[in-house]
């Protein structure tokens, strides 16, 4: 079965390798070649990105975040993602401050610099934590992490997608790796959920959703893998009926991404349950605000 174990171990040695580094703030041109199958986006956003890193004896943190340069078209959609992009790092920014929300938010740099601080703050009270209740011995070559990278996962004319990956080890048997996501509307900056899905009741999206759990567990299983073989691998909750991911539907090329992520459905060595439905396949279960956003 998929396992996250050798992303999460290539991912500790590649921040390991690398020593200090300074901010950085990168304008990047998104990739024109990630699209809506309908169109092709012409109107690509510009991204800016922002990087913090500190690594030392004790504990890896990083936090890698792009945001969209705001522009006189755009600037609904970038107060979006900016207020997006807080919460999903904890929601603290510009709690203590004054001044217009929206524009503390467009100050990406400190906002970026709080945030960081928190996840430096909270590797180091766990190391306190840890040395002061284990045996030295039991710390010897033990390196904490938490890392958070938010990307541009996918874009079309009228949506764009962004994805958070956090990774952490606090110690134990194995760390920690969350995977989440958030689709706007380029027009307003609404954000975009469950709620564009149609549940018919002609319709046959279990049956879809459940194909495409299949194809996911079979993707790795030598002695194959069949519907049947669902009940051995998802909680029992979800067996027969499977609940939508609480991940947002997530807006890609070909379709919409339904990602669950540990423990949602299933077991951690299961990994994080994922599939594409396409847009052919879906055309019957969306509403008329996803039609229009794909046109």
């Amino acid at each position: 079965m998929k396992k996250n174990f050798t992303c999460f171990a290539l991912l500790l040695a590649m921040l390991c390798a690398c020593g200090p580094k300074e901010a950085k703030n990168e304008p990047t041109q998104a990739d024109s070649s990630v699209a809506n199958t309908q169109k092709q986006p012409t109107d690509t956003l510009v991204m800016n990105k922002t990087t913090r890193y500190m690594n030392d004896s004790t504990a890896t943190s990083a936090l890698n975040v792009v945001f969209p340069v705001a522009n006189k078209k755009n600037a609904r959609l970038a107060a979006a993602v900016n207020e997006w992009i807080s919460e999903q790092l904890g929601g603290t920014y510009g709690d203590s401050l004054e001044g217009d929300y929206t524009k503390l938010l467009s100050d990406t740099a400190a906002l970026v610099d709080h945030y960081f601080a928190n996840i430096k703050k909270k590797n180091a009270d766990m190391w306190k934590d840890m040395a002061e209740n284990m045996q030295p011995e039991d710390l010897q070559g033990m390196q904490l992490l938490d890392s958070v990278s938010i990307t541009k996962l996918a874009e079309g004319n009228d949506w764009v997608t962004f994805q958070l990956v956090n990774d952490v080890f606090q110690g134990g048997a194995h760390g920690s790796h969350l995977v989440f996501g958030q689709t706007f509307r380029k027009s307003d900056g609404r954000r975009i959920g469950w709620e564009i899905i149609r549940q018919l009741p002609e319709g046959n999206l279990q049956e879809l959703m459940r194909k495409g759990l299949v194809s996911y567990f079979a993707a790795d299983n030598e002695e194959g893998f069949k519907e049947e073989d669902l009940e051995n691998v998802l909680d029992e909750s979800a067996r027969y009926y499977t609940p939508m991911p609480q991940c947002p539907p997530l807006f890609t090329a070909e379709g919409i991404l339904f990602l669950y992520n540990q423990y949602e459905i299933a077991a951690y060595a299961m990994g994080l349950p994922s599939f594409v439905l396409t847009w052919d396949e879906l055309q019957p279960h969306l509403n008329a605000t996803a039609k229009h956003m794909l046109k």
